[in-house]
């Protein structure tokens, strides 16, 4: 549905660890998986499909392993209220990063 709102905008839905642009990109938004840290690998692999100066804009859990691999690395970390997210209690971040 995204596309069809966006037809000049190249957009991905799938693995970023399995992404192998032609080219870096300015912007990147993204909802990774949380599973046993997945959201730390998929964010780190997106920041390299970045181009210098070029902005990613997350969500990812707000735990110690979360915060120790990523905080110090945004320009923003903005917690969520638990249950921000239907059905589900977790602690959650927005993050955004500039490379």
């Amino acid at each position: 549905h995204l596309q069809a709102h966006f037809p000049e905008v190249r957009i991905w839905c799938g693995d970023f660890l399995e992404y192998h642009p032609e080219r870096r990109y300015t912007r990147i938004i993204m909802n990774p998986p949380f599973h046993r840290g997945d959201d730390i690998r998929h964010i780190r692999r997106a920041l390299t499909l970045l181009e210098p100066g070029g902005i990613l804009t997350g969500i990812c859990l707000d735990g110690p392993r979360q915060q120790k691999a990523l905080e110090s690395l945004a320009d923003v970390w903005e917690p969520l209220p638990r249950g921000t997210f239907t059905y589900t209690q977790v602690a959650t971040a927005i993050l955004r990063i500039t490379v």
